[in-house]
């Protein structure tokens, strides 16, 4: 068996001779495509058809992953199809997981016209609600009990609070760095406070990581929605806000339109996206991501006025 720490070295021939041994399929023109010590990802070729491979030393990753799939495939939201999954091959030595790839093209890539990009906002909120539709037991991060997905924390309140000392660091991060003044980070700690008091009865199913690189479209259709490594239960209005942090006001528009509930108009959305905005600032400076913070800014201040 290949050594846990040595995963990331595998590369080319041995890794389609490892996936030969492991799952009995012949792939080629493998190539490595993310890597880190706790995951990574390889595109490679499947019968003429491009296939992902992923692979994670957390098997609960995608023990929770399969079954948002099927949940999601029963909703009618169009995800990858899982071709083969182990969490023990004997080659290779971490849970594997092997995908198709999705139909289409990310929205960057697309370049849709004005009219499309209005009707894939639409389709994208739309979507968004199918999937915070489905309700869960507990709250926070997932995890499988008895084949059901269901959140590691009792009650909303103990996921929140579990929250606080990195919402803290971030906001502390933000006043020291003149992003934002003392009198918005006691308004912000007072929105801390009442997001950890709120009361929605039972947990959504929230995907948390919609954006332009996680869902491909075809003409004015989207086609395919990836990347369920963020998911957890709680509020809907949170998975609302988290999508519309690096959407445009026009986009936002048809998104909130698409969602079609009175859930999306609800002011909750806005306070959430006030702590999401903080903690992308944080984030973003210390990663030293380009585009830096002058995208999050922006929108930050508008709310933070909007508090008045």
């Amino acid at each position: 068996m290949i050594e846990a720490h040595n995963i990331i070295k595998l590369e080319g021939n041995s890794f389609e001779r490892a996936i030969r041994n492991d799952f009995g399929f012949d792939i080629n023109n493998s190539e490595k495509i993310q890597k880190g010590y706790q995951s990574q990802v390889y595109k490679a070729n499947l019968d003429n058809e491009v296939v992902f491979i992923r692979i994670n030393k957390d098997p609960n990753v995608f023990e929770v992953e399969q079954l948002a799939y099927k949940i999601f495939e029963e909703k009618g939201v169009p995800v990858p199809k899982i071709i083969s999954y182990k969490e023990k091959p004997t080659s290779i030595g971490q849970p594997t997981i092997i995908m198709t790839s999705v139909v289409g093209k990310t929205i960057s890539e697309a370049n849709p016209s004005q009219e499309q990009n209005d009707v894939i906002y639409e389709n994208l909120g739309e979507i968004l609600r199918k999937i915070n539709e489905t309700k869960l037991e507990g709250f926070g991060e997932l995890t499988v009990e008895n084949n059901t997905l269901v959140g590691k924390f009792p009650s909303w309140n103990e996921y929140c609070k579990s929250q606080n000392e990195r919402h803290i660091k971030a906001l502390n991060f933000c006043v020291e760095n003149n992003f934002i003044k003392n009198e918005d980070a006691d308004k912000i700690k007072s929105i801390y406070k009442e997001i950890e008091q709120l009361n929605f009865g039972k947990a959504s199913l929230l995907h948390k990581d919609i954006h332009q690189g996680h869902f491909f479209v075809q003409g004015s259709d989207v086609t395919g929605v990836i990347d369920l490594g963020s998911l957890m239960a709680g509020d809907p209005r949170y998975d609302i806000a988290m999508s519309l942090v690096f959407q445009n006001k026009r986009q936002q528009k048809h998104f909130l339109k698409g969602y079609n509930s009175d859930l999306a108009y609800d002011p909750m959305v806005n306070k959430y996206l006030i702590t999401i905005l903080i903690r992308k600032l944080y984030f973003r400076s210390k990663q030293e991501i380009k585009g830096n913070v002058d995208i999050l800014l922006s929108p930050l201040k508008d709310l933070l006025i909007k508090l008045i």
